[in-house]
């Protein structure tokens, strides 16, 4: 893709943790370009630093090593053009669910006509329009997990960062969630990097799947794929799992499981 295209760049970025004996690599040499309008999936093992990656490019931390850019600049911290979604739903629980979605405009003191218009319409591609007045403590864990997408994207980030946000729900309420997540990516035109620890997740969502080692954490591929593409096609969303796919989940779980 064109430079113009790249949003994030990762370049040569190594992170530790401790002194001495007590010294941790978390990440070491991770080079990535993240380019307007993709969908990254980033799988490895447990504590192979795929959350520590997302917070040094939502501003959270800072690399011990190496540069981390946004759109051509220096991270320098966290801001509205990245916004992160985390496993547990982060609600502020005295505010209804209407005005949870509306926080972050309001906080950017957009005039209130545009903020009943964004929370409205982001309610509505969530599908809760009817539920805006409610106690977010009296929703589902995937109507919560529903409010938090939303409550994201009605800041209009340029980036979306998922940290393995759909870990906590049952299956056919993630499923659910999948397809609600490539929806919005459509039809919001964000670009997203989401942690997972699911294969069939990220091949399912990704437009580009990026497998981690163990600690300390290096990237060991870098696989485009196009099933979140065909999934709109079919009737039902569906992922056909054809040979194709088996074998790029076999490559990704062999990646894994032996580096």
């Amino acid at each position: 893709m064109a430079e113009n295209s790249q949003l994030v760049k990762i370049e040569d970025v190594s992170m530790e943790y401790g002194e001495g004996s007590q010294r941790t690599v978390a990440l070491d040499k991770i080079n990535l370009t993240v380019n307007k309008g993709e969908f990254i999936c980033v799988l490895g093992p447990s504590g192979c630093g795929k959350s520590t990656l997302l917070e040094i490019i939502a501003g959270y931390q800072f690399p011990t090593k190496g540069k981390a850019f946004f759109q051509g600049k220096p991270i320098k911290g966290p801001d509205w053009h990245k916004g992160v979604v985390f496993q547990s739903p982060t609600l502020y629980p005295w505010l209804s669910v209407e005005e949870n979605v509306a926080f972050g405009p309001k906080m950017r003191g957009l005039d209130s006509k545009e903020i009943k218009e964004k929370t409205e319409n982001f309610l509505r591609q969530i599908d809760l329009s009817s539920e805006g007045d409610k106690n977010v403590f009296d929703l589902s864990g995937g109507m919560k997990q529903r409010v938090a997408l939303a409550r994201v994207l009605a800041n209009e980030p340029e980036m979306v960062l998922m940290d393995e946000p759909l870990g906590a729900l049952d299956a056919l309420t993630r499923l659910n969630m999948q397809g609600l997540i490539r929806t919005l990516w459509k039809e919001n035109k964000n670009t997203v990097l989401m942690i997972t620890h699911d294969v069939d997740e990220a091949l399912a969502l990704g437009t580009k799947v990026v497998v981690m080692s163990k600690q300390p954490g290096t990237i060991l591929k870098e696989i485009n794929v196009d099933y979140t593409y065909t999934a709109f096609q079919s009737d039902t969303h569906r992922i056909e799992m054809d040979e194709k796919y088996l074998k790029t989940k076999e490559e990704i779980l062999g990646l894994i499981t032996y580096n």
